[in-house]
């Protein structure tokens, strides 16, 4: 078995398996936001049986946006999976942990994970609840930034701290924009990229994805994986 497995849903959508343990990221929303993918119910039908999102331990989500959550498919989850624990910035279910400090950390089945408040991408996001985290098993760890604000110097501080990670999974702008490669070079150092929140091709009205295979055509060689199917699954060793 893999110690780290990637399953895509939709956009930044994605089902985590980190040694034993299995989390959901961000990992259901219906709501179409111009220029991205949502799960459709097709989509949803096929993800709630595919083997790689079945019996989760952890539903988190990173913040509360249309394209990252919806409140009744997590429900219809929770339901079907009544032992999984919901961790939300936002008080949405009456069973879930609420992410309300700046630091948070919740272990289980020899996980550990820290949930950091990161900025939002625009300054028109400044208010969003938005969280950030750090997933650890067996000494491998797996940094998920959200939405984060591109080089934020909140995740540069955070990083400084924990040290360089094994793999990182983060939305496109990191790979896109010179800041994002330079912050990923010198402060998350991941020895794994991968890279979603790009759009299925039928939705790809701004060429997110044609801008992406682009940049990677230029960066040097490493192991770099970039999601842009759904169900698309990806494993990582050390």
């Amino acid at each position: 078995m893999s110690l780290c497995q990637i399953t895509l849903s939709a956009n930044a959508g994605a089902a985590v398996r980190l040694g034993g343990v299995r989390i959901w990221v961000d990992a259901l929303h219906t709501e179409p936001v111009s220029g991205f993918s949502s799960v459709s119910p097709e989509l949803f039908s096929a993800v709630m049986e595919h083997p790689d999102f079945a019996e989760p331990n952890l539903i988190f989500y990173t913040h509360c946006h249309p394209d990252h959550f919806s409140q009744e498919l997590t429900q219809q989850a929770l339901e079907r999976w009544p032992f999984a624990e919901a961790v939300l910035p936002e008080r949405r279910f009456s069973s879930q942990i609420l992410l309300s400090r700046p630091r948070q950390q919740l272990s289980l089945a020899g996980l550990s994970a820290r949930f950091i408040r990161l900025p939002h991408e625009g300054e028109q996001y400044a208010d969003v609840a938005h969280y950030g985290c750090l997933l650890e098993y067996d000494g491998f760890r797996v940094l998920i930034p959200g939405d984060c604000a591109v080089a934020s110097p909140v995740l540069r501080e955070f990083l400084e701290e924990v040290g360089p990670v094994d793999l990182a999974l983060v939305d496109f702008p990191w790979i896109t924009l010179s800041k994002g490669r330079r912050f990923l070079q010198q402060f998350i150092r991941p020895k794994h990229l991968a890279v979603f929140h790009l759009p299925f091709e039928k939705d790809d009205i701004y060429g997110y994805r044609r801008a992406v295979h682009k940049t990677v055509e230029q960066l040097p060689a490493g192991d770099l994986r970039v999601f842009l199917e759904p169900l698309q699954r990806e494993v990582f060793d050390r």
